[in-house]
């Protein structure tokens, strides 16, 4: 093999993992968007729920 072979091989194994990081990555962003999502919802709930509390104190 020659040198110029390996050097393109080893490339081509770093762009890969280069590759499947960034795909775990945007995996994991769209993870985190539903979750915050998910979060702003239940804190909707809870607010209305408090609103809801308070004003049966009135």
């Amino acid at each position: 093999m020659s040198e110029e072979t390996d050097l393109s091989s080893r490339l081509q194994t770093v762009i890969d993992e280069i590759r499947d990081v960034m795909e775990k990555r945007k995996e994991r962003i769209e993870e985190l968007r539903q979750e915050i999502a998910d979060i702003e919802r239940d804190n909707e709930e809870l607010e209305r729920t408090i609103a809801e509390l308070l004003g049966g104190f009135n």
